[in-house]
């Protein structure tokens, strides 16, 4: 839990207020994380980490990044790389899309692959990018 100290004017005389505000254990900021200003569809861009994605919360499962390029009108597109041992993690990928230009998201989140599914654990900065059709 983290707390605040703020000063407090009662009656003319100074006090103090401590502010204690919950935050999820799990709330944390999003980490830091190299991507292109644009994408064309059907050509590669290269992304990377910059802070590697941390430990999976069971240690024995693997780690996957997800990154996913979002149109504002809805849909996208999303590839999967995996993470080396220390976390660190790039590549190339592509993505395809018709009909759309303009502005997109881009995201990358850590996922701990369980065997069926990938649990997102850890969220990267989200990046506005130009989409270019091909």
């Amino acid at each position: 839990m983290r707390c605040f100290r703020s000063a407090v004017w009662v009656s003319a005389l100074a006090g103090s207020l401590v502010l204690c505000i919950g935050l999820p254990a799990t709330a944390s900021p999003p980490l830091r994380w190299n991507s292109p200003f644009e994408v064309t569809s059907g050509v590669p861009v290269t992304v990377s980490s910059i802070i590697p994605c941390p430990p999976a919360p069971t240690a024995s499962d693997p780690v996957l990044v997800e990154i996913d390029l979002m149109f504002p009108q809805g849909g996208g597109s999303g590839q999967i790389l995996t993470a080396n041992p220390d976390g660190s993690w790039s590549g190339a990928v592509t993505f395809v899309f018709y009909g759309v230009s303009g502005k997109a998201t881009l995201s990358a989140d850590c996922r701990e692959f369980t065997g069926v599914t990938g649990v997102v654990y850890v969220h990267y900065q989200t990046r506005h990018v130009r989409i270019l059709p091909s």
